[in-house]
């Protein structure tokens, strides 16, 4: 049973509106724990696995982006909410359509509360979430596959730091995954990092000003929204060098004053940061172990044209041709 459907307690009327919100947002910090990520990989290993497998079975092009839509769906349903996918293979509108219904049936209270807010609250809590879990994830893994298959150089390293750790080739079939073992692997962080920095999933954010203040000579009233631009945040920060290019190395080295407070946020910033980014984190570590591990491809339209909605992806859907990576030692370069 997910960390996220048991909220019983609390859940019984007006006195105990506070309780439930503060129920709701820990069972939410308890979810997203080192405990429970640990819970999660072997879940997020299988489902990476048997999407690679299809892959590999397939005899036309892969496009991509929608399979990671399926893939980080099945991964974050199976998670977040508890639910155990019949089929291993279902159609995307059919998911789509559970994700609409769980979200609606989600949460309901005992008794309507009129004007309390708490179950608008808590759905958009729900829905955040699920958006986050698997949206945001499959954007940046359809980055990742992207930018590896544009850059052969990185995927080398990645696979010489994999064999580093014993987790190439045959005897890495069987080896489990742990937190440990996956935060020692350092570049293929910096990977990660790189391609959340040039492509970051969702290109802004909204805040709401709790006081009037004055930015660049205009006054910004109390209460007024306010956009914030990931990429051009990321564009502007001048202590990087070769911003335009796609570099891992240049976060093997990060110095605070390389990247200020607010100089990367591909997680948002602050005290709205997102509260799933250290799930995502592991989720997109595990899946590329994984599809490196088994996996080479090439991208058969070459660089594709980005658009945003909401979150980042390419046109062209990233149509793929992926092939089985055989068992063989990695020389250095």
């Amino acid at each position: 049973m997910s960390e996220l459907i048991c909220l019983t307690q609390g859940t019984m009327g007006l006195p105990f509106l506070g309780e439930t919100l503060q129920m709701v947002l820990q069972a939410i910090m308890k979810a997203f724990s080192r405990e429970a990520l640990k819970e999660y990989i072997p879940v997020i290993r299988e489902e990476v696995r048997c999407a690679v497998h299809s892959w590999l079975q397939s005899d036309s092009c892969v496009l991509v982006y929608p399979e990671m839509k399926r893939l980080m769906f099945r991964i974050s349903m199976r998670i977040l909410l508890g639910f155990e996918p019949e089929q291993t293979k279902t159609d995307e509108l059919e998911l789509v359509e559970a994700f609409k219904e769980m979200i609606n049936n989600l949460f309901s209270l005992p008794i309507d509360v009129p004007f309390s807010g708490l179950y608008r609250e808590i759905k958009e809590s729900a829905t955040e979430l699920l958006f986050g879990g698997h949206e945001t994830t499959a954007s940046t893994a359809t980055s990742l596959v992207m930018f590896l298959g544009l850059h052969a150089h990185v995927m080398r390293k990645i696979r010489q730091e994999l064999q580093e750790k014993h987790l190439l080739g045959a005897q890495s079939e069987d080896k489990p995954l742990s937190i440990e073992l996956l935060e020692q692997l350092k570049y293929t962080g910096c990977v990660i990092k790189e391609t959340l920095r040039i492509n970051p999933p969702v290109p802004g954010g909204f805040r709401v000003a709790l006081k009037t203040f004055e930015l660049n000579g205009f006054q910004i009233p109390k209460g007024w929204k306010v956009i914030y631009s990931i990429c051009d945040t990321h564009n502007v920060l001048d202590t990087l060098i070769n911003k335009e290019e796609f570099q891992p190395e240049r976060f093997l080295d990060e110095s605070p004053e390389d990247l200020s407070r607010f100089g990367y946020i591909p997680f948002g910033g602050g005290a709205r940061t997102c509260v799933g980014k250290e799930f995502a984190k592991v989720v997109l570590k595990v899946f590329l172990v994984e599809v490196v591990t088994r996996c080479d491809w090439t991208l058969l339209n070459g660089p594709p044209t980005m658009k945003t909605g909401p979150t980042v992806y390419p046109v062209d859907n990233l149509p793929t041709k992926f092939s089985r990576y055989g068992d063989k030692c990695i020389q250095n370069n």
